[in-house]
């Protein structure tokens, strides 16, 4: 079932909203990782287990790192999702052409794909 044309404005209400929390995180999460870069500046290894401070604090920025290239994927997508509302075709999954069910897009507002689709490449990628 395809989702209705009154429908639309529910869901670019749903992407913008979306798109402005992860943004406020995006930007906290890059304050954080400024901050925490400006403070190693002046890293002092000398003062107890250093090597054990060193380690707790770069893998604490790999992981923010990870969290902020997810968000600005997520944020690209909305973005997507937000110009096919303009142009028309949202809701349409890209490879197949068939309309998205209104219950994912409901979940996922910026799925590109239906469910078999997207089931077809979360399998391919996990080999």
């Amino acid at each position: 079932m395809a989702i209705k044309e009154a429908d639309l404005p529910k869901y670019q209400k749903l992407l913008e909203d979306k798109k402005a929390e992860l943004t406020k995180q995006l930007t906290g999460l890059q304050k954080k990782i400024k901050k925490s870069l400006d403070e190693n500046k002046g890293y002092d290894r000398s003062s107890g287990d250093p090597d054990s401070d060193y380690i707790n604090e770069s893998s604490e920025l790999v992981k923010d790192e990870l969290m902020i290239r997810n968000l600005e994927k997520t944020l690209r997508d909305i973005e997507d999702a937000l110009n096919a509302i303009e142009e028309g075709y949202y809701g349409i999954c890209q490879k197949t052409g068939k309309s998205i069910q209104p219950a994912r897009l409901q979940a996922i507002p910026w799925a590109r794909y239906c469910i078999e689709v997207q089931e077809e490449i979360d399998a391919y990628e996990r080999g």
